[in-house]
């Protein structure tokens, strides 16, 4: 057998348990199942066996011989047979407790989630939420009640589930690529439970670890155990070496983590020039640098795309054999990179590399007196963190003379990133007449800017084509292609497909998954720019620019699961799930897509959202785009994030949000916005930062006081008691649902301001002047009689939500305003 056998064994060893569910052959194992499904289809005694023979049998079992992975023993059964047993080291948990039920749900692995966990004491949230059966794919779909979604899991369910999965792996069969067959099963077994026993009144025992999950994490395991033995074995293709495999105690495995510095620079620390493109273009070229770091160590490390156990956010964890060649490989590669990145852009940018090793034991629950997983990866961050304060050390340890010799100064400075370079190059920014000079970095990621809207594939390749856009990232050009009815790729060494789960796309050589946050508003194939955004957004004409992160989600990941219940599977999964909501759901949110979502809208007929995703990662995201889209899509996706984490209490998100004019700098915008999401952290998280400014709204015993950060409960209450109301009902949409006329006037909107400051000032509310602003303005503009009015007054009464009024009149000012006023 060869590797690429392994690999492709380990993916399908468990399908048997797909076909089994629909209830057809309930006589046979899904061993047994499995093995002559994958056989009817052409798929080679080679893959196929890892189907039949992944289990260990007593010796009286009377099937022994043909479905038991030790008779008689292939080095190569026994790797998958061990990989399977690590990858599913959640199951010893029920210690041999409870009863198998085919029809039982997916559990979303966010329902064990809490940081009030303590040894030996899980403390749950008894939030369990679950899964729907079926496809993965372009719909954003929520986890549901447990007795809401268990009828869809009966054999119907499955057999409807069965009948496109097989029609989609019999056009990859038999030759299946395993990055087609990786993208394959996550469409279609992402939803499944890897195994299905349940334990009577224990609802944390329900399955939570997808069929999807535990075949990857097994390839990824096999894979390490293969090129170990490979490496430090000779005899490993021809003697049997059972036990050595077996034995848990040995060093064999690397999580290695890969976190680039310098990443807000790089892509804020611009003008304004052509600003929202170059913005996309360098953000887009950070994730593309970070697959192009992933697929040189994978290359170098004989390793395939199973191994890839995170990549988000500038920052990725790959699974690794502990070996003399692995480790010489991240050697020289973090030393190769570094010096291109030092020299290509000076410094900026920086790739912290580091490992940490572990023996198979870490792969199961933790003991105590040894580090699990999920302590391994908490070392390895702590490693990286390390490592990013010792910046080109290997560079100026190599020539400390040429690293701290001061430059001289160049003659030229680059428009877009200020920097003094020796060349520049004409650059014509489509909203400009003249062109500016630019440093050829930037002329390069403008360009790019240009071919990413309607780009579908991405080929890496040896040579530049001359009839591509490319971006050349050390020996290596990505070419551009964007989507068409026919397209015949180049020759390359990997062919990305952006967010496609078509398996058509798939079929063409060398094809691999990669998401990607590519929602952008635009005028045919080019991105709208700032200027056109705030000429298009109701009221104001102005931007808005929100960025937002997950909470605690350091803490999430190395505690968030009881201690017992960390394993591998638990938690590659839950880096799936958050990767695929920043990088591919968040598209559909800005659409307004999805099961179960009416996007947040206060004027009617807007369409889609007018805003361009600039980044989103693994736990955060930076949105830019017109300032009443934005705000209210802030709302729209902690809606969204909470319903896809089952409303765990213990899963939140905080962002913060500035609107300001169309030419204010770039850099100084992004900072804003993270100020506000630290503001937002600050009140204690679960927050929103709305309308921050620098400016303090007043202050109060020589304290700067700011007003505009709520928890998002406050903050819908905001929307649902003051905003809404006042905009259907005491408000007319005037100029095309450009601007909003209320009915009271602006006056009446900074005396009742005037109010609430005296209540965030003094914690007093002087409730004869307010009752005396709201009956003036009642009798002066004819409301005294409107209902609406009247229901609305009596809400301003509140002291709950007098301290949320100031950003309310913030909001309704900027709807009432006329272009630039």
């Amino acid at each position: 057998m060869e590797f690429s056998d392994v690999i492709k064994g380990a993916l399908l060893h468990d399908v048997g348990k797909f076909i089994q569910r629909t209830g057809n052959e309930q006589r046979k194992t899904h061993q047994e199942i499995g093995a002559a499904w994958l056989k009817e289809r052409g798929v080679p005694e080679t893959v196929a066996v890892f189907a039949a023979r992944h289990h260990g049998l007593l010796q009286q079992d009377l099937r022994r011989e043909m479905v038991d992975a030790f008779a008689p023993p292939v080095n190569e059964l026994v790797i998958v047979y061990e990989a399977d047993n690590l990858s599913s080291g959640e199951r010893p948990e029920k210690k041999g407790e409870g009863k198998w039920e085919h029809a039982v749900p997916l559990m979303s692995v966010f329902s064990k989630i809490s940081l009030k966990h303590r040894a030996g004491q899980p403390v749950f949230n008894q939030c369990w939420s679950f899964h729907a059966l079926a496809a993965g794919g372009e719909k954003l779909n929520f986890p549901g009640s447990y007795d809401a979604v268990r009828a869809g899991y009966g054999p119907d369910g499955y057999g409807r589930l069965l009948t496109p999965f097989t029609r989609d792996f019999e056009k990859i069969a038999p030759a299946l690529p395993v990055d087609s067959l990786l993208m394959l099963l996550e469409k279609y077994t992402a939803g499944i439970p890897s195994e299905t026993r349940v334990v009577e009144g224990k609802p944390e025992s329900l399955p939570d670890v997808s069929l999807f999950d535990h075949l990857k994490t097994t390839a990824a395991i096999a894979a390490c155990l293969y090129r170990y033995y490979e490496e430090t074995r000779p005899e490993f293709r021809e003697a049997c070496i059972k036990e050595k495999i077996l034995d848990r105690r040995d060093r064999r495995y690397m999580l290695v983590g890969g976190d680039f510095s310098g990443v807000q620079k790089f892509i804020y620390t611009i003008s304004s020039k052509g600003a929202l493109k170059t913005l996309r273009a360098r953000s887009f070229f950070l994730e593309l640098l970070t697959e192009h770091v992933i697929s040189r160590l994978l290359n170098r490390m004989k390793l395939p795309r199973t191994n890839i156990i995170y990549s988000g956010g500038a920052r990725f964890y790959l699974l690794a054999p502990a070996t003399t060649g692995c480790r010489a490989a991240l050697e020289e590669l973090e030393a190769q990179i570094n010096t291109y990145l030092y020299n290509t852009y000076r410094g900026r940018l920086y790739l912290a590399l580091d490992k940490i090793e572990f023996a198979g034991n870490a792969f199961l629950p933790g003991n105590e007196g040894r580090r699990d997983i999920a302590g391994l990866w908490q070392d390895l961050a702590e490693g990286l963190r390390e490592k990013k304060n010792r910046k080109f050390i290997g560079q100026i340890a190599g020539d400390p003379d040429g690293f701290w010799s001061p430059a001289g100064p160049e003659e030229k400075v680059c428009a877009v990133c200020h920097d003094e370079v020796s060349t520049t190059l004409p650059l014509t920014v489509f909203d400009d007449h003249e062109p500016v000079e630019v440093c050829p970095v930037c002329r390069r990621l403008y360009e790019l800017g240009d071919e990413l809207p309607g780009t579908k594939f991405i080929a890496a390749c040896e040579k530049r084509l001359e009839r591509a856009s490319c971006v050349q990232i050390e020996d290596t050009y990505y070419a551009f292609y964007p989507a068409g009815k026919s397209f015949t790729p180049p020759p390359c060494r990997l062919l990305y497909v952006l967010n496609s789960w078509s398996i058509d796309d798939y079929l063409l050589p060398r094809a691999a998954q990669l998401f990607t946050a590519d929602y952008a508003a635009r005028q045919g194939r080019a991105y709208k720019g700032f200027d056109m955004l705030a000429e298009e957004a109701a009221g104001a004409e102005r931007i808005g620019i929100l960025r937002m992160d997950v909470d605690n989600l350091g803490h999430v990941f190395t505690c968030g699961l009881p201690g017992h219940e960390r394993t591998f599977s638990r938690l590659s999964t839950l880096s799936r799930e958050l990767t695929r909501f920043f990088k591919f759901h968040l598209n559909e949110i800005c659409r307004g897509a999805g099961e179960g979502f009416q996007p947040f809208r206060l004027l009617p007929g807007r369409g889609e959202r007018n805003v361009t995703v600039v980044y989103a990662g693994g736990d955060d995201l930076f949105v830019a785009g017109s300032w009443d889209q934005v705000v209210e899509l802030a709302f729209d996706i902690n809606f969204c994030f909470r319903r896809y984490t089952g409303r765990n209490p213990h899963l939140t998100i905080s962002g913060g949000m500035v609107v300001h004019d169309a030419k204010h700098p770039l850099y100084r915008l992004a900072e804003m916005a993270g100020e506000a999401e630290e503001r937002a952290k600050d009140n204690g998280r679960d927050s929103i930062a709305l309308f921050y400014s620098t400016v303090p709204d007043f202050t109060a015993d020589d304290r700067p006081l700011f007003t505009g950060t709520y928890k998002w409960s406050e903050a819908g209450r905001l929307v649902d008691e003051i905003l809404k109301p006042a905009v259907s009902g005491l408000a007319e949409v005037k100029d095309g649902g450009k601007r909003v006329q209320f009915m009271f006037s602006k006056g009446f909107l900074h005396r009742l301001a005037a109010v609430t400051d005296i209540w965030r000032r003094e914690g007093r509310l002087y409730l004869p002047r307010l009752a005396y602003i709201l009956a003036r303005e009642g009798e002066h503009n004819g409301l005294k009689n409107n209902r609406t009015w009247q229901e609305w007054k009596k809400r301003i009464y509140h002291t709950e939500l007098i301290g949320c009024l100031r950003t309310a009149i913030t909001w309704m000012e900027l709807l009432s305003r006329r272009g630039t006023e």
